[in-house]
């Protein structure tokens, strides 16, 4: 049987089905796009184009990662957030939608030409997409993973944004001795308890010390908010990533935490409380 772009597609997309892939369409496409080096949308151009031994051997080795539940952006290397694209691997989370969210107040809130610190940068897709949105600013951030920081390095290095952008190792605010007018953060906030509905993608495959903080979530939240007032300027703003479910806990961590002030909640695509701001009050 000769295997053509359409055969196989039709076949893999049944594969990944019956392996429990939530789109196994598009996981079916995109993989093949990534084998034969193609934009997704061109296959449908020549979807009656045989395929080489070679590719096909190329494409089961993929098919066989997702049927195994790894996510589609590390089997592809990169995944795109806010319009870039940014290179992934296990070693970092895998950038969401509902994080563009800290990138658009940040861009909107950051004094001009001011500098700007995130902790726990991951990939570095947030500081990086804020940068290359504000050329004014200049960036710090964090991260207790060296391979993270590697990745975010790389990130930073291909879209041109070393030169604003100082990284280095640490864990929330240790080693941190200067303040800011701007901080983001998307810590872990997933409860343990959350564990068993999780589904296996996230589970197997993502870092868990960038999704869970404790019982109820809320553990690097908790810290975060404490000594958030000695590393903000007066009227500075922390711009923080928070669970569905963590409005009411946030807001009594933030009124009991004295130079503190909530600003605002932001909302993501689904409507819900996704963002908190928070300002150092002057003086």
């Amino acid at each position: 049987m000769t295997w053509t772009i359409r055969s196989v597609i039709t076949w893999a997309k049944g594969y990944l089905k019956e392996k429990g892939s939530d789109s196994p369409r598009l996981d079916a496409e995109l993989l093949l796009a990534h084998v034969l080096g193609k934009e997704r949308i061109s296959l449908y151009l020549d979807m009656d184009k045989p395929l080489a031994e070679e590719e096909l051997a190329a494409y089961r080795a993929l098919l066989k990662r997702r049927s195994e539940k790894e996510p589609i952006a590390y089997i592809l290397g990169h995944k795109e957030f806010y319009s870039h694209d940014f290179a992934v691997n296990r070693h970092v989370l895998i950038p969401r939608p509902d994080t563009e969210l800290l990138v658009e107040k940040a861009v909107e809130l950051a004094p001009k030409e001011s500098e700007i610190f995130e902790i726990g940068v991951g990939s570095g897709a947030v500081i990086a997409s804020i940068l290359l949105e504000r050329q004014d600013l200049v960036a710090y951030g964090n991260d207790i993973s060296m391979d993270a920081l590697r990745v975010a390095r790389e990130n930073a290095d291909r879209l041109g944004i070393s030169e604003r952008l100082f990284l280095f190792a640490g864990d929330t605010f240790k080693g941190v001795k200067k303040g800011f007018l701007t901080v983001v953060v998307n810590p872990p906030y997933i409860a343990e308890t959350e564990k068993h509905s999780m589904k296996d993608d996230v589970l197997l495959y993502e870092p868990t010390n960038a999704l869970f903080a404790g019982n109820e979530g809320l553990d690097i939240i908790q810290e975060i908010v404490t000594r958030i007032p000695e590393h903000l300027l007066p009227g500075g703003r922390l711009i923080m990533e928070v669970g569905y479910d963590q409005r009411e806990a946030v807001e009594k961590m933030v009124s009991s935490s004295k130079g503190l002030t909530l600003l605002l909640w932001a909302k993501d695509l689904a409507g819900i409380d996704r963002a908190v701001i928070v300002e150092r009050t002057h003086g």
